[in-house]
């Protein structure tokens, strides 16, 4: 039984499935990861695997709270035409706050832009992003105030909202200590954020003030003619449809779940993204049939030393 439980051993230390004819473990049997990719039924209704444009807003790169994992994870799975980045990229302009992770994001946003990528990439400037116009150069990536496009017949403007952010502009210190312990909540429960939903779903001031980036951000639509007006800025991801215009914020990339706004062909939808929503299995690189003829050898191997 010692032998058995060795074997066993070799096989879980070791990390391979296959085994020579002698019962020996193979080098040359190598595995394979293969990620499983959310279709997003949930919320669309029929499977997704690509997305015509993607909107993200609030990463705050520099700040702790960034989910700069999640968000690599996002950008090299997600298949997409064009990704639009509503505002704060950056939590300061303070350089120095950007640890290795963070800089890894503005990586793989710079290979995004890449001519055989095929893909577009769009920076709308945010009331974070105090340095936007030096790092577009780095980048490649154009820096816009808001921005305008067609989809399914609609016109979508997509601006960060922090110009109709009246109550931090008239209280700016009130603000800053409620942004203070805002964070402060997702940093002490950085999985389930119990603590900063419930400011969110029961904090009159925060919920007023969406309130109001959402009505003035839809009145200034429709003076544009949009039909669909994205934000980002207040961190609340929501999808209003009101007057015959449809109101999208894409959240943030501080919390977990992240959000994003996600158009189809011919849908759009703010939609919760996290790790766990790309399932990693391993499999062999070796054929069905000589798979099983291993574990029939190992099998006779037992049972010999038993």
């Amino acid at each position: 039984m010692g032998k058995e439980i060795k074997i066993y051993d070799d096989i879980y230390e070791s990390g391979f499935l296959g085994f020579d004819e002698n019962g020996i473990l193979r080098t040359d049997f190598k595995m394979k990861e293969i990620k499983i990719l959310p279709n997003f039924t949930k919320y669309f209704g029929k499977p997704v695997d690509h997305f015509e444009n993607v909107i993200i807003s609030d990463i705050h790169l520099g700040s702790k709270l960034s989910q700069t994992e999640t968000l690599i994870t996002f950008l090299k799975n997600i298949s997409f035409e064009r990704l639009i980045i509503n505002g704060d990229v950056f939590d300061s302009i303070n350089m120095k706050r950007l640890s290795k992770q963070h800089w890894k994001v503005l990586s793989e946003l710079r290979k995004i832009t890449d001519k055989e990528n095929h893909r577009e990439v769009i920076w709308i400037r945010g009331n974070h992003d105090g340095f936007s116009d030096l790092l577009t150069q780095l980048l490649g990536i154009k820096v816009y105030n808001e921005y305008m496009f067609d989809w399914n017949n609609k016109k979508v403007l997509a601006l960060h909202g922090d110009v109709f952010d009246v109550f931090t502009s008239k209280h700016p210190i009130i603000s800053e200590v409620a942004d203070r312990i805002y964070k402060f909540a997702i940093y002490i429960d950085p999985v389930k954020n119990r603590i900063s939903k419930f400011l969110k779903r029961n904090t009159k001031a925060f919920l007023r003030n969406a309130q109001i980036v959402r009505e003035r951000s839809l009145a200034y639509g429709k003076h544009k003619n949009a039909d669909v007006v994205c934000c980002g800025h207040t961190h609340y991801p929501e999808m209003v449809e009101q007057n015959g215009m449809t109101y999208l914020n894409s959240g943030s990339w501080t919390t977990n779940p992240t959000t994003f706004i996600g158009f189809t062909k011919d849908d759009v939808k703010v939609v919760p993204f996290s790790n766990d929503d790309i399932f990693k299995i391993e499999t062999s690189q070796i054929d069905e049939n000589q798979f099983l003829h291993d574990f029939d050898m190992l099998d006779e191997k037992i049972a010999v030393q038993s």
